[in-house]
């Protein structure tokens, strides 16, 4: 139970909320946190592979439905935090910004903070919902369904495309 738990926690951490600075070609490679499927989702997805009854299946999209209802206004919250994005190509000029200030860095910190505690939020909800989606599986299905996650985790880990370039020895 707690290795799965763990597993789950490694799919569902997410990066320090930052100041979207990527292209519109990296935006669809690299969704924000909040944006990213579910593992309910996934679950739905494979239903296929993981032989889901009808019911199953159902039940799934229930919890799934429950989960978009409950995470929508922490959703909207994020958005209203991001930094208004400057007019023009989109690209960031160089240095500092104009007329940066303390204020405008005890703004960006609580933005930041506020943001962290959306994100904790959201993944609460999301184990939550992924918990109770467990339920439903058999002990095959749960195996299965592990592996699956395991290897969306695995896809989109720095290294395989990301930030952090090929994983060392390639």
């Amino acid at each position: 139970m707690k290795r799965h738990l763990f597993t789950l926690g490694l799919l569902l951490s997410v990066p320090a909320f930052a100041e979207n600075t990527t292209t519109a070609s990296s935006q669809e490679a690299h969704r924000p946190p909040h944006e990213r499927k579910s593992p309910v989702q996934l679950l739905l997805e494979h239903r296929q592979d993981l032989a889901l009854t009808d019911t199953q299946a159902a039940g799934l999209e229930r919890i799934q439905a429950a989960l978009e209802v409950k995470n929508a206004p922490l959703k909207q919250s994020l958005e209203a935090l991001k930094p208004a994005r400057p007019p023009g190509d989109g690209t960031r000029p160089q240095g500092p910004p104009p007329d940066s200030g303390t204020q405008d860095d005890a703004t960006r910190r609580a933005n930041r903070e506020q943001a962290h505690g959306l994100f904790d939020q959201l993944r609460a909800n999301v184990t939550q919902a992924y918990q109770e989606a467990e339920q439903l599986l058999t002990d095959a299905q749960k195996t299965q369904a592990r592996t699956l996650l395991q290897a969306e985790m695995a896809a989109h880990r720095p290294g395989h495309g990301g930030r952090g370039g090929p994983p060392p020895g390639e």
